[in-house]
C-alpha cells in the first residue's frame, strides 16, 4: 500500500512539472515576440503616443530700449523622445502684437525636439519702438507635424504679453508732500494734502502709497492708491476703489492726459487721475497733485 501511494505521489509530481515547464515556455515565447516587435526600427517611440504642451499659460517681456528684448516659451515633452520630432507655432487671431512689426520669431515657427530631450523653446524678439506701456499680447498656438506626438488641448495655447519698459534710475518710495493741484468731485480735493509714503509695489515700476479719500467730506479710512512709473509716464490703473460716493463707491482710474516724471531725478512727479470714473456722483472729473519728496 505505501508503495502504490509513493507512485501515485511521483506521477502527480511529475505531471504538474511537465505543466510548469510548458507554461513558462509560453510565457517566455510570448516575450521573445513581442520584443522584437517592438525593436523594428519603423516605431521610434516604441509604440506609445508623446505627449507635449506649453508650459504654463502665460509670460511677460518687459521690453526695454537696446536690451536684447527676448523671451521664451517653453514646450515640454511626457516622455524623452528617441529620435528627432517636429512641431510648429502658428499666432492665433486674438493677437494684439503684429508679426513682423512688434516682434519676430528668432529661429521660425517650426521647433525640433531634439533626440533624448524632454524641454525646448521658441523665441520671439521684441521691438521697442513699437511697443507699448499697455502692453501687447502674442497668443501662440501649438500643433504637431509627427504622428507620434500627441498636443495635450489643455496646454495647447500660450500667450505673451509685451510691455514697453524704461529703466527706474531714482528710487520713487520714501516719504513725500502730497498737493492737490486740480480738485474732482464737487470741487473737493480727492486725496488728503500732507505727508505720505510711497512703497514698491508687485513690479518694479509699480508703487503705492496710503491715502485717505475725500478729507472734505469726512474722515474716511485711508486706501492703497497704486500707481506705476512708464517710460516718462505715470500710469493709474482703473477701478480703484475709494469706499466713499453716492449710493456705489467712486473709483478712481487713468485720466485722458498722464502724469509724468523724469527717471533720474525722484525729488518731484506730478499724478493726473480720473476721479469717480463709474460716475457714481455724476461726470468724472479729472483731478492732479504733485508729489515732492521730503
Amino acid at each position: 500500500m505505501e508503495n502504490l501511494e509513493n507512485l501515485f505521489t511521483h506521477h502527480y509530481n511529475t505531471l504538474n512539472m511537465k505543466n510548469i515547464y510548458k507554461l513558462l515556455t509560453l510565457a517566455l515565447t510570448l516575450t521573445i515576440i513581442t520584443s522584437c516587435e517592438r525593436d523594428q526600427g519603423e516605431y521610434p517611440y516604441l509604440d506609445r503616443d508623446i505627449t507635449i504642451g506649453f508650459r504654463g499659460a502665460s509670460g511677460s517681456l518687459l521690453v526695454e530700449n537696446g536690451a536684447s528684448n527676448i523671451v521664451s516659451a517653453t514646450v515640454g515633452a511626457s516622455t524623452l523622445v528617441n529620435s528627432d520630432a517636429t512641431f510648429s507655432v502658428s499666432v492665433d487671431d486674438s493677437s494684439t502684437a503684429v508679426l513682423g512689426v512688434d516682434y519676430d520669431f528668432v529661429a521660425g515657427q517650426d521647433v525640433t525636439l531634439a533626440s533624448g530631450n524632454l524641454l525646448t523653446n521658441i523665441d520671439i524678439v521684441a521691438d521697442f519702438e513699437n511697443s507699448t506701456v499697455e502692453g501687447k499680447t502674442v497668443v501662440l498656438n501649438l500643433s504637431s507635424n509627427d504622428p507620434s506626438l500627441m498636443v495635450s488641448e489643455a496646454f495647447s495655447q500660450y500667450t505673451i504679453t509685451l510691455i514697453q519698459f524704461c529703466p527706474i534710475n531714482a528710487d520713487f518710495t520714501g516719504s513725500y508732500t502730497l498737493s492737490t493741484t486740480a480738485t474732482g468731485i464737487f470741487d473737493s480735493v480727492v486725496f488728503l494734502n500732507g505727508a505720505v509714503t510711497i512703497d514698491m509695489g508687485t513690479e518694479p515700476t509699480d508703487r503705492v502709497m496710503s491715502v485717505s479719500p475725500y478729507p472734505e467730506f469726512g474722515a474716511f479710512a485711508p486706501i492703497d492708491f497704486a500707481f506705476s512709473l512708464v517710460c516718462g509716464n505715470v500710469i493709474v490703473p482703473t477701478g480703484q476703489v475709494t469706499g466713499v460716493g453716492c449710493g456705489s463707491s467712486t473709483t478712481i482710474g487713468p485720466a485722458a492726459t498722464a502724469g509724468t516724471y523724469d527717471s533720474s531725478d525722484d525729488s518731484s512727479f506730478t499724478i493726473v487721475i480720473s476721479d469717480d470714473e463709474g460716475g457714481s456722483c455724476g461726470p468724472a472729473y479729472e483731478a492732479a497733485f504733485t508729489l515732492t519728496k521730503n
